[in-house]
Parts: C-alpha cells; sequence; structure tokens
C-alpha cells in the first residue's frame, strides 16, 4: 500500500475556528485507491513553520499532499515557500491571467493585482499545474526525485475537484495492489452491541480490516482488503449477522435516500408533524432528489397554538396531557396526515432541551408516532440533554421507523 504524507496549512485549522473536514475525506478516498495517509502535520500559514514540515516528512513517504494556502491574500504563502524550499522559479501564466481577467469582465467586476500569484506556474520540467474547474487558485504538481508533491486549495469543494480528477488517478496507477472497502451503515444499535453480534466474524476474517465508525446516529462498519472475495465474504457474513433491521445501506447511502426509495416502490406518499425537531425532518426527507414524488409536506407545529389550529390537535388534549406526550403525538399525526392526505405520516414531540425538563418529563423525551391506514405506532425514547444532538436522533428515529415498518408492511 502507497504510504502517503499529508500537511494541513492554515491559521483557521489551528485556532479552532475552521473544522477540518478536508483531512478525514482525503483519507477515507484514498484508502480507495490504494493508498493511505501514514504521516499528518497541521501549520500555521507561516514560512518558517511550513519549512519545518516539508524537513520531517518521514522517507517511506511516496506521495505528499498538502493543502490550503492559495489564495491571494497575504497569509497566502503556501505556494511561495514551497517553490523556494524546492528550488523552484516561478513563472507567470500570461494566458491564465487573461482568462482570469475576462471571466471576471464578463460578471462586471475587476480583477485586483493582488489575484496575480494565482497565475504563478511552476518553471517547465519542475512541475505541473492541477486545473481547478470550480474556482481561480490552481493546484501543482511537482516532481521531485524522492517524492511527488501536490498542492491544492483548502476550499473543500476545490479540493476535492482536484483529487478526483488529477491525484487520486495518479496514485491508483502507482500502487501494486489494489484496496476494496466496502462501509456497511447502521443504525439504531450501539457500538457494543455489534461487536458482540460480529466479533467472531472479526476475528476469523483473513486479510481483511473490519472497524466500527460510530457517531450519535448510527455505526458504520468499514470493511478494508487486499482480496476481493475475502471482502464479500465478511460483508455478507455481517449483513446475515446484522439484518436488516439495523443495516440500511452500504458506503455513501443516506437514510431519508433509502426511505425515499422504499416509498417509491411502494407508491406510498408521506407527511410530517414536527414539534422539537423544528422542520429537521421534512429538510432531511427533501434533501434527495425527486422527494416530491412521494413527500407531500410536513407542519412546523412548534407552537400550541400551531397544533390546535392547523393539524387539529385538541386543546382538552394538550390541557391533559401537555404538548409533549403520546397522546399529543398520535393527534399531530393524524391530524397532517388528514391535512395533506397521504398515506402516511408521521409525528415528532420532545423536550429537546437543554432546559423544559421535569422529573415526568425530562429533557431528551421524545414521542414519535408513525401512522399508515389503521396501523398505528407510537414510540417513546430519552434521547441526550444536549439540544441538537436530541434532533438528529430523533429525525434518525423517525426515519428508520418508516423503513423497519415498511420492511415488515
Amino acid at each position: 500500500m502507497l504510504k502517503v504524507g499529508l500537511v494541513t496549512i492554515g491559521n483557521e485549522l489551528l485556532s479552532g475556528f475552521t473544522v477540518d473536514t478536508n483531512s478525514s475525506w482525503i483519507g477515507q478516498s484514498l484508502i480507495e485507491s490504494g493508498a493511505r495517509i501514514s504521516w499528518h502535520l497541521t501549520v500555521r500559514d507561516d514560512f518558517d513553520q511550513i519549512k519545518i514540515a516539508l524537513d520531517s516528512v518521514p522517507k517511506y513517504c511516496k506521495a505528499l499532499l498538502i493543502t490550503g494556502g492559495l489564495g491571494p491574500t497575504h497569509d497566502d504563502i503556501t505556494q511561495e515557500t514551497i517553490f523556494e524550499y524546492y528550488g523552484i522559479k516561478p513563472v507567470f501564466d500570461e494566458e491564465y491571467w487573461k482568462l482570469l481577467t475576462s471571466k471576471m469582465k464578463l460578471r462586471g467586476r475587476t480583477l485586483p493585482n493582488i489575484n496575480k500569484n494565482q497565475a504563478i506556474v511552476p518553471e517547465t520540467g519542475k512541475g505541473n499545474v492541477i486545473p481547478n474547474k470550480i474556482g481561480s487558485a490552481r493546484g501543482i504538481h511537482i516532481f521531485n526525485n524522492d517524492i511527488d508533491v501536490f498542492v491544492m486549495p483548502g476550499v473543500p469543494k476545490e479540493m476535492k475537484n482536484m483529487m478526483k480528477h488529477t491525484v487520486l488517478p495518479w496514485i491508483y496507477n502507482k500502487t501494486n495492489s489494489k484496496i476494496y472497502v466496502n462501509t456497511i451503515r447502521t443504525t439504531g444499535i450501539m457500538e457494543s452491541s455489534l461487536a458482540e453480534k460480529v466479533g467472531d466474524i472479526i476475528q476469523s476474517s483473513e486479510n481483511t480490516e473490519i472497524a466500527f465508525l460510530p457517531q450519535f446516529t448510527g455505526v458504520d462498519i468499514r470493511i478494508i482488503s487486499s482480496d476481493r472475495v475475502n471482502m464479500e465474504k465478511a460483508q455478507k457474513s455481517i449483513n446475515k449477522r446484522v439484518g436488516k433491521k439495523y443495516i440500511y445501506g452500504t458506503d455513501s447511502d443516506s437514510l431519508e435516500n433509502v426511505v425515499g426509495q422504499m416509498l417509491l416502490e411502494r407508491n406510498l406518499t408521506l407527511s410530517t408533524a414536527e414539534s422539537c425537531t423544528g422542520g429537521l425532518l421534512g429538510h432531511r426527507l427533501t434533501n434527495t432528489p425527486g422527494s416530491s414524488s412521494y413527500y407531500l409536506g410536513g407542519v412546523n407545529s412548534y407552537s400550541n397554538e400551531m397544533k390546535i389550529n392547523v393539524i387539529n390537535v385538541k386543546k382538552t388534549t394538550l390541557d391533559k396531557y401537555g404538548a409533549v406526550s403520546k397522546e399529543v403525538s398520535i393527534e399531530m399525526s393524524r391530524g397532517v396526515r388528514d391535512l395533506l392526505k397521504s398515506d402516511l405520516a408521521l409525528s415528532i414531540t420532545g423536550v429537546a432541551g437543554p432546559g423544559g425538563g421535569t422529573k415526568k418529563k425530562p429533557v431528551g423525551l421524545v414521542y414519535i408516532t408513525l401512522i399508515h391506514n389503521e396501523v398505528l405506532k407510537t414510540k417513546e425514547f430519552i434521547f441526550f440533554k444536549d439540544r441538537l444532538i436530541n434532533k438528529k436522533l430523533s429525525s434518525q428515529v423517525a426515519l428508520n421507523m418508516i423503513r423497519n415498518y415498511l420492511l415488515n408492511d
């Protein structure tokens, strides 16, 4: 497996103002191309720190990826530092500068001279330009005797585009052995429970790496092997052991996309009534292209007035049981189904937190109701003290309730 070094550059990364999602994405993408990040360092936009990072790259790394600092401002010094470090003469690309300025004129704007550094390229024979199909800052592929260096912007969309079209194909062609990767996506089961279910499979799988990747909304099971047969054997065994109750997809599948496809296949429509989630469930459902074919809409019934006046929750029910109750959840689902004339309806009501909880109804208490024809399913959950986590979990559990219902329908 090809060993790759990674240097991420940016004051904002070390100060905590920007979360480094690039490294995670790069690491996962490299594995699928037969490579792995073996060394990683994050430094400030500082000449000396970048130089120290370059001096520190282990000799076993055959490729070095660098992100950040290719913009036009005063602290974007990556290009200048890299050229100086590797002894490369910068050359001004007049044609690219004309292209940039003409594009800006079409938008009625003038490109300032400070952007001229984005038209700098390495001298002939020392490197190539990596095209940027999204932005103006092009990347650089530097040819070095011991290591190939790829310098890319820190903007995620621009970096990913360069990785997909230039860097990953190069790495793929350099690797002697290919790596096969599959991710099994689960929800509704804890990491420890999964470990108990598949522990013997992990132990008996030859030349196969199996890892758990837990999140609040579920646990991904990552299977990596240089042998496709071994990878597929492990995947089949895990699928059989864990089952469809918890496994909802593979790789980049999202739960909302899976649910949407199931509704389409069954020619069913859905509506939602949300209180504590504030429309998050509807937001997730509409993230999927074509969702208008099955999702009729939702009511963000956050206030009692909305519950009463829009989806016909009885005031007497609210007075007797409170907004966070099984009884109100049921009336919410019935009300929105009748309002929008959908086949199925989902409702969510709860105490998201961090305040508002009582001994009888603590923070994290959530009721979710699914209704379809004469079928009525209501579940009570006690989640966490964190508001955002509770909202995410509530929407995840609600989607999985539909999925499991449709599986068994």
